[in-house]
């Protein structure tokens, strides 16, 4: 089955779990310096489109991505709830 890690933007960080489907696995983490680092991360498995379509409408929009740091399972959803990116703050003239 195609595995996805799986995280919730306004959960970013937490050990919280983001969604029902989700279940926890440990898997590696390569580091920069090559070496790699076990840890748990939460996954869901997607076999079909309709799968992901389903999911989709049950909780709003998602990130698709792909991380080689991750060689057991490369790909990931995001489940975008909140907003992630840097806000700026005004600048004076």
């Amino acid at each position: 089955m195609p595995e996805f890690r799986v995280e919730r933007t306004s959960l970013r960080g937490s050990p919280e779990k983001p969604c029902d489907e989700a279940v926890l696995k440990e898997t590696s983490e390569m580091i920069e310096d090559g070496s790699a680092k076990t840890h748990g991360v939460w996954v869901v498995d997607m076999v079909s489109l309709d799968e992901m379509i389903t999911f989709r409408d049950k909780y709003g929009e998602l990130i698709l991505d792909q991380d080689p740091s991750f060689p057991q399972i490369p790909d990931s959803i995001e489940i975008y709830d909140d907003w992630r990116e840097t806000k700026r703050e005004p600048v004076d003239p």
